[in-house]
């Protein structure tokens, strides 16, 4: 039997350029082989082997925020597009109650900050789904930086149109997705068509009768705002067959995050790390918040999260069993 090539398998020049081929495919671009040997060769100063030389081959490559995304930054945290913080997105895995090795879904969360927080307590693998051409370039980059793209995917979808893989998901977590797309009930279905049996999703979103001022309040989205009642949306869930494991209000604490984030508003708007077209944002975002706030304050507009739960296998046949044998 003939020796294992062992030296070129673990050879630092084979590992430097695999790790350069996968970052050009997962960057969408042409693998330059010739490129990528020179500049391994330049970082290990010809045959100079250099402790950890090759690493730098698949770190993040270098990524510019827009004007946008650095107002957002600069208001909300880094990589995120609304309030929110690292422990409440953490405490939401424990709502779901997923195995250690459980698929889980993502839907819409903007930036990788929440993604990075959801990943931190779940060891299992993820599959982000975002709508926001603005945002996708920089949540794959936050993902790629956090060093979680073995078990975290990215992919870009429509609200309105697309149709998940049935029963892959042991849980699900969905943000303000139900706030902009324009029929709630296909994306209903579409999330009971994606959990598997007896798997729960969150979903978190504004509820609120349609009024003239959430244009103002939402005129800084990145899409028209689709708000609907809080009954309406109970009722869209219990007709796709959802059940409604938990509706809590979140209306004052979310309120509570938006403040937080608006103290020292003034400072960061003069400060130089701010560049003229980022303050400009942040001035439109904070225009828009100001009355988004206000509807909050006044509840004419509400804060809600809900954990509904796909009928495990039989559930659902048990049901219209039960209803027979009552009313015979």
């Amino acid at each position: 039997m003939a020796a294992l090539p062992l030296k070129g398998l673990f050879d630092k020049r084979n590992i430097a350029l695999t790790r350069a081929k996968l970052r050009a495919w997962w960057d969408g671009d042409e693998f330059d082989e010739a490129a990528a040997t020179a500049a391994f060769e330049a970082a290990n100063d010809g045959d100079k082997p250099v402790e950890g030389a090759d690493e730098h081959l698949f770190d993040a490559p270098p990524f510019e925020l827009s004007a946008r995304q650095a107002a957002l930054a600069a208001l909300w945290g880094d990589g995120r597009v609304r309030p929110g913080d690292d422990a409440d997105d953490a405490a939401t895995i424990g709502r779901l109650a997923l195995s250690g090795e459980g698929l889980l879904a993502v839907l819409s969360p903007g930036l990788a900050a929440p993604v990075s927080a959801f990943a931190a307590k779940h060891a299992g693998k993820i599959q982000v789904f975002e709508w926001r051409d603005e945002t996708l370039d920089a949540l794959k980059h936050g993902v790629h930086a956090a060093e979680l793209i073995e078990r975290v995917s990215v992919a870009r979808i429509d609200l309105e149109a697309h149709v998940f893989t049935p029963g892959l998901f042991d849980g699900l977590i969905s943000t303000d997705d139900f706030a902009y797309c324009g029929h709630p009930p296909h994306l209903a279905q579409q999330v009971m068509k994606a959990l598997k049996p007896g798997a729960a999703a969150v979903i978190e979103c504004y509820v609120g009768l349609p009024i003239a001022e959430l244009t103002t309040a939402f005129a800084s989205a990145f899409a028209e705002p689709q708000i609907r009642a809080h009954g309406d949306l109970l009722h869209v869930f219990k007709e796709t067959g959802l059940v409604l494991e938990a509706d809590d209000d979140l209306t004052e604490p979310f309120l509570e995050r938006a403040r937080t984030g608006f103290k020292g508003l003034g400072e960061r708007l003069g400060s130089d790390a701010l560049n003229v077209s980022a303050a400009q944002e942040l001035a439109w975002e904070a225009q828009a918040w100001r009355v988004r706030m206000r509807l909050l304050g006044q509840r004419r507009l509400e804060r809600r999260r809900f954990v509904v739960r796909r009928p495990a296998e039989g559930a659902a046949a048990a049901a219209p069993a039960a209803s027979e044998a009552q009313n015979p």
